[in-house]
């Protein structure tokens, strides 16, 4: 059991380590070939199609594993195909109106946004088969870590090898996205020849009901994307300079590969999450508890991390050619240590309010915290970048998690045990 453990564990930072690979340092990398101003038109449309991924993913991230999980336990791989096939169709459906929506667009964008953005719509159409949320339910995360890990790898070869200051911008986002898809293609096929899953017919009626359960879940996770992922898009609307941009922009990658460490151990943990709480009606004293015995090792990991990066930074920043090309790099320091604050909340939003809150039948409260929380983040965002710039932005991104983290606190406080 503990070799399961450890090996689910180890697989799950795979594919999370293989997803925060490319951004820190493709990113950087491309930002020193191709100039602050291309790159500033690049960071947008990824900005704009990390919205979409959000949309397409859908609440199947959260309630996919716990419906697989529950269907596996019943009637094992054939009532669990069901619910694989509703996520499928349900995500392709939603994927391909946003395409649409994007196809007209086009009227609206600067024509290198345009095509660079219609690119990297083939990164949620591989989430999409990429499945993870299933491969969590089997508790056998080993395969889709192996094929992700090979088609980032394989992604970040071709990049460093045949990409030019003269390409066109949307050349990486195409780069990337068919990369993606190739992995997400051959997780979809493990789990048909392997594990067994088969596609079975899919009523609209099902998959109009599966989207009704989840909208509160999709609610709450489209209201975290306007405190995370929005600030990009709120620094260019208001003529911040492509260099300060260019820079928030590579902290942000920092920010999210700092975040991947630390979700495998989200991700193992939620499962556990769910038998902790099982047969507690709503969050209580009692259910917090349990929840922080599983929190408290990911958060002193978490610091251990930090401490490590920001003794490799010293040490190396102006030793390593890598590193000592970033541009503006006090300014990325600063930054860096600002928003790592509002990762430490985050980590314990997840516990807490993802895993915890939304097996308590509390996912209505979850988002209405989040939806709250979302709209006066960004409206801080707006009003202090406004002010102060980049920084306003970074300091937005903390109080969100610290604001959100207060609010799914009280829920669980103000209930008897």
């Amino acid at each position: 059991m503990i070799r399961k453990n450890l090996a689910n564990i180890f697989s799950l930072a795979c594919v999370q380590g293989a997803n925060a690979l490319l951004p820190i340092f493709i990113f950087p990398y491309v930002l020193h070939l191709i100039g602050a101003e291309k790159y500033r038109d690049l960071v947008v449309s990824e900005a704009i199609g990390l919205i979409v991924l959000a949309i397409v993913l859908y609440s199947y991230e959260i309630n996919g594993v716990t419906r697989s999980v529950h269907a596996l336990k019943q009637e094992g791989v054939a009532l669990a195909s069901t619910v694989f096939s509703e996520v499928m169709c349900s995500r392709l459906i939603i994927w391909a109106f946003c395409v649409g929506v994007v196809l007209i667009s086009g009227v609206f964008l600067a024509h290198d946004v345009y095509l660079s953005l219609l690119c990297w719509m083939l990164l949620p159409l591989a989430y999409i088969f990429q499945s993870t949320y299933f491969f969590q339910a089997l508790e056998n995360n080993v395969p889709v870590a192996v094929l992700s890990l090979v088609s980032r790898l394989a992604c970040c070869g071709i990049v460093f090898t045949y990409l030019q200051p003269s390409d066109p911008t949307y050349f990486l986002p195409l780069i990337v996205g068919c990369s993606y898809l190739v992995g997400g293609f051959f997780s979809t096929l493990y789990l048909l020849f392997v594990v067994g899953v088969k596609f079975t017919s899919v009523s609209w009626k099902n998959m109009w009901n599966s989207l009704v359960d989840g909208k509160e879940i999709f609610s709450g996770n489209f209201a975290v994307v306007l405190f995370r992922d929005s600030n990009l898009l709120v620094l260019s609307f208001f003529g911040v300079s492509a260099a300060s941009v260019a820079s928030y922009s590579v902290v942000e990658k920092f920010i999210k590969a700092f975040q991947a460490v630390i979700r495998p151990l989200n991700q193992f943990f939620f499962p556990r999450v769910i038998h902790a709480v099982y047969g507690r009606p709503e969050p209580d004293k009692i259910a917090l508890y349990r929840i922080l015995r599983l929190t408290y090792l990911q958060l002193m990991i978490l610091l251990l991390i930090l401490i490590a990066i920001v003794t490799v930074w010293v040490l190396l920043n102006d030793k390593v050619a890598f590193l000592s090309s970033y541009p503006d790099k006090p300014l990325m320091a600063n930054l860096f240590l600002l928003m790592s604050v509002g990762v430490f909340f985050g980590v314990s939003n997840f516990m807490l309010g993802t895993a915890g809150l939304n097996s308590l039948n509390a996912k209505r409260y979850l988002a209405k915290s989040l939806i709250a929380t979302g709209i006066l983040t960004l409206t801080l965002c707006v009003a202090s970048t406004k002010l102060i710039g980049v920084y306003g932005a970074a300091a937005s991104f903390v109080f969100g998690e610290v604001m959100l983290f207060l609010l799914i606190l009280r829920r669980y406080l103000k209930s008897g045990c």
